[in-house]
């Protein structure tokens, strides 16, 4: 808004005696911008056409008396200063004046035109702060419409709380915040799992000013498998203090499923491939070393019947013939064990740890209270392959000497939880880098997302580690 106090106060007189306009105007035209006029009916007319700040106006003149002239032109210039000029203040004209046309004050007239200017400058200074006021109330005003209409017609729910989290405003039902849900604290309508994170997300934007974007399961996940996309903000007020936050929160869920389907359709389409590399070993190279072996051992011991330096190399075939068996085997059971499609997971993770503790000196547990087979096929798969990971990293880096496998069912829930008391890891490091065992971290987490999941890994170094999967049986 322009301040008017850049410029002269447009001073408006109206009095059918010219001399007292032109002593108003000598005494006045070095403060006030001053326009006078001796007709109420070119005055009217006059003040139809320009804005002006501070009318003064003789109270009796001959064809229409200061109050009548008021009341004519209350609706013209509805804000700006009236003063009233009058020889004598009575009872009658004043409480008419106040009551018809809202005088600002009268003025019985003089030559004391300091008093006067006193007056006006007064009234223009109570004008000016009116202006103001109503400037902002309606710049606020339009502002509420804008809001209002963003906020009614935005396809996403725009939640306000103070520092502490505590909604404010919202303004349309999602989810499970409502309208009236005004007065509770937000990590309230978060999943228990995921309220820590969204609290830590709240406070980096706090800290760092800058806002945030998360991403979170609905708070009744598991009866509608929604998500939510949340960008966090700073909320300011006038003095520019930090009062609260901004969220701007979305249902995700279609974006969500779509990407889980491309997600899932790339691991199954791998898991494919590698099943038919593991069958054409099984069934082509791993034959065809079988049936070489099976020659060499029907020869029994013809070896010996050869010279010394012909015998070493027939043995050495022999041994590397059979390395190489036992190398395809391996090789096809890494890729995709039979085993997993024939028995189902609990059976093939049993038998897994059963050759595990056979061999290495590390404790293999298992814990399951499933009583048939998983009914997914992909689910088997997927937990398997997470399962050999995390017991391929345990081997490679753990240096463990008891592990915990559990499977448990809990409603429509399959939790999948590996822990050892191993040396333990940095998670956040190992995450952020490109070695191998991030890479297998990176894949484990893809599968656990690819089937609505999720995969916590809880890791400090010398304190082992606990990867705990969640997947919901839709």
């Amino acid at each position: 808004m322009e301040k008017t106090s850049t410029k002269k106060t447009r001073l408006f007189y109206l009095d059918d005696n010219e001399i007292n306009i032109e002593l108003v105007k000598i005494n006045f035209e070095d403060n006030y911008d001053v326009i006078g006029e001796t007709d109420p009916e070119a005055a009217i007319k006059y003040l139809s056409e320009n804005e002006v700040d501070v009318i003064l106006t003789d109270q009796i003149m001959p064809y229409m008396d200061g109050i009548e002239f008021l009341e004519n032109i209350k609706d013209i210039q509805p804000q700006v200063a009236r003063i009233l000029l009058t020889g004598v203040v009575n009872q009658e004209v004043m409480l008419k004046a106040i009551n018809k046309v809202n005088i600002y004050r009268f003025h019985e007239k003089s030559d004391n035109f300091d008093a006067l200017k006193l007056d006006i400058d007064n009234a223009f200074k109570m004008i000016e702060t009116y202006r103001e006021k109503e400037f902002y109330q309606k710049q606020m005003l339009e502002a509420s419409e804008k809001y209002k209409i963003i906020s009614e017609n935005v396809p996403a729910q725009i939640i306000q709380t103070d520092l502490n989290g505590t909604i404010q405003e919202v303004n349309k039902d999602f989810g499970s915040i409502k309208t009236d849900s005004i007065g509770r604290n937000i990590l309230e309508f978060i999943p228990e799992s995921e309220a820590k994170s969204f609290q830590e997300a709240m406070q980096k934007v706090g800290r760092t000013g800058r806002y945030l974007h998360i991403v979170t399961r609905a708070f009744n996940f598991y009866e509608n498998y929604n998500w939510h996309s949340t960008i966090i903000g700073l909320l300011h007020s006038k003095n520019h203090n930090t009062k609260g936050y901004l969220m701007v929160t979305e249902d995700i869920t279609e974006r969500v499923n779509n990407e889980e389907k491309i997600m899932s359709a790339v691991i199954e389409a791998e898991d494919r491939q590698k099943s038919r590399i593991a069958r054409d070993i099984h069934d082509g190279l791993q034959q065809t070393l079988t049936i070489a072996l099976m020659n060499f051992e029907s020869v029994g011991n013809i070896f010996e019947l050869l010279p010394k330096d012909k015998a070493e190399k027939y043995m050495r075939a022999f041994q590397h013939l059979e390395q190489g068996l036992h190398d395809t085997r391996n090789i096809a059971y890494s890729l995709i064990p039979k085993a997993v499609e024939d028995f189902g997971y609990i059976e093939t993770v049993k038998s897994l740890l059963e050759e595990l503790n056979d061999s290495f000196d590390i404790n293999f547990n298992f814990y399951t209270n499933l009583k048939d087979r998983i009914e997914s096929q992909s689910i088997e798969y997927n937990l398997f392959r997470i399962t050999q990971e995390s017991i391929n990293n345990i081997l490679k880096y753990a240096e463990a000497h008891e592990v915990f496998i559990q499977l448990i069912k809990q409603d429509n829930l399959l939790q999948l939880t590996i822990e050892d008391d191993g040396k333990g890891f940095d998670y956040d490091g190992s995450i952020s880098s490109k070695s191998t065992s991030s890479f297998g971290l990176f894949n484990m987490q893809k599968r656990a997302e690819s089937l609505s999941g999720k995969m916590i890994i809880d890791s400090t170094p010398k304190k082992g580690t606990l990867i705990y999967v969640e997947i919901p049986l839709k």
